[in-house]
């Protein structure tokens, strides 16, 4: 079944090592086939680009939160907050000793609000013009 989905997407492209000189002949159909699979390519690399950095933010404050953190409750409560199950007993090695500023609630709030969101074409048509309603009032 995987073979017979990924047949669909397959595509044959010749390298440039060894033949940079030669030039392949091609119809016009075949060279818009090249240029659609050229703009897919970099569609996947800058959504994958995106999606990493989405990452990498969440991760960024998920760090600043932990480091504040000091008692072992509060970060079990994070991780309930985030959806994550914990084992507080496999945690107990842990000191508690006290906890200074962030709330747990708020900053799984907040990295959850980090996560990628994809608005459809209607979605984003749909704001635009309650904007622009906006702007005329």
């Amino acid at each position: 079944m995987t073979e017979k989905f990924d047949k669909q997407f397959e595509l044959d492209v010749i390298g440039t090592s060894h033949c940079r000189s030669r030039a392949i002949a091609c119809t016009k159909e075949e060279y818009q086939r090249f240029e659609q699979w050229r703009m897919a390519k970099a569609n996947v690399v800058s959504t994958h680009q995106t999606w990493i950095n989405s990452i990498m933010k969440q991760c960024d404050q998920l760090k600043i939160g932990l480091k504040a953190y000091r008692y072992l409750s509060e970060g079990i409560e994070l991780a309930t907050e985030l959806g994550i199950k914990v084992d507080e007993s496999e945690l107990i090695r842990t000191n508690s000793t006290g906890l200074t500023i962030y709330n747990p609630a708020n900053l799984a709030s907040m990295i959850k609000g980090m996560k990628n969101k994809n608005q459809t074409r209607e979605d984003k048509i749909k704001a635009r013009l309650e904007y622009q309603k906006q702007s005329v009032n």
